[in-house]
């Protein structure tokens, strides 16, 4: 006798979080000497910015007594003090290096801190589950403050999905037409850089709203690009830098810029399209589990693809194995 089993929204469960970069801020929503409560990686951690210009994040709670150092917590030099009794913590090791009271401090007296770098206007964050340095650097976006490109153009979205699903729509060209309203389903074809790391999704976009060439270039499950051109110096950017709040929740962040070109002529609408077209996935994101071991036909390969290149972002070989 065969057993109905449970249904899978209350039995499945959600990868662990990737290594690699992420975004946990814009850079000039932080200014010096403030400080966020900000969440990651399912942990509260707190986000400031010392008197030298240095972005840090630490984990958040105080090892004393238990104090978030995010809420009224503040920036002495180079430090970040606990509002409950003053302790203050190295932005460079977490260190404690100043009791008021007491000049005795005890060795234990210690935050994690996370790799932090600001680059391409945003507040990045290293995630390795061992707490181990960054094995790759930060990409180049030579084009913000390029003077050919507009100023950035920014948008966020607070999706309930896990980071790698919204990731796994940079290699889905099947999806343009039944989510976003594509005649058709674009010529494709996947690549995969020589380091291993980096995959390319070119779709050739000729049923459109605006046809064009469509290229994403996914560095890893924390950082995409996606590059229109629709002509002669008539191109849009899109990068895509999330921040992973918990398994199930991924605070989306989109900058987008177009050449000057068609700034006035059509730069508006086209980035206007671009950040609608969210309206389309959310739905299908907020409402779907994720496929451990999804059934794949034979035209599914960019999806096959995808799934074997994001199991290098996970530990261990039972996270590959579960991932696809």
């Amino acid at each position: 006798m065969s057993i109905v089993e449970a249904c899978e929204s209350k039995t499945n469960a959600t990868p662990n979080f990737p290594m690699g970069w992420f975004s946990v801020a814009r850079s000039h929503e932080l200014l010096v000497g403030e400080v966020k409560a900000i969440k990651a990686f399912d942990r509260d951690l707190v986000l400031y910015r010392t008197r030298s210009g240095r972005v840090a994040v630490q984990d958040a709670y105080c090892p004393h007594l238990g104090a978030h150092l995010g809420h009224e917590g503040r920036v002495i030099g180079e430090n970040i003090r606990c509002p409950f009794h003053g302790w203050q913590f190295g932005a460079d090791d977490g260190q404690c290096n100043h009791i008021p009271y007491c000049d005795e401090i005890p060795t234990r007296a210690q935050i994690r801190t996370w790799h932090s770098e600001e680059k391409n206007g945003e507040a990045y964050v290293w995630f390795h589950p061992e707490n181990t340095p960054p094995q790759w650097a930060l990409p180049d976006l030579p084009e913000l403050g390029d003077p050919n490109w507009t100023s950035p153009r920014y948008t966020e979205h607070l999706v309930p999905a896990h980071v790698q699903d919204i990731c796994e729509n940079s290699c889905d060209p099947v999806h343009f037409q039944f989510v976003h309203n594509n005649n058709s389903i674009p010529d494709s074809v996947v690549t995969i850089d020589d380091d291993g790391r980096t995959m390319h999704l070119h779709s050739e976009m000729v049923d459109a709203d605006v046809p064009g060439h469509l290229h994403a270039t996914t560095y890893s499950p924390g950082f995409a690009m996606v590059r229109n051109t629709y002509g002669p110096n008539a191109e849009m950017i899109m990068y895509n830098s999330p921040q992973p709040i918990d398994q199930h929740t991924t605070l989306m962040r989109w900058t987008l810029i177009v050449r000057r070109e068609i700034e006035d002529l059509a730069g508006d609408d086209v980035m206007k399209g671009i950040i609608a077209g969210i309206s389309d996935d959310y739905p299908i994101w907020a409402n779907k589990v994720h496929k451990h071991r999804p059934v794949f036909c034979k035209a599914d390969q960019t999806l096959v693809t995808f799934r074997k290149w994001v199991r290098q972002f996970y530990l261990t070989s039972e996270d590959k194995r579960e991932i696809a």
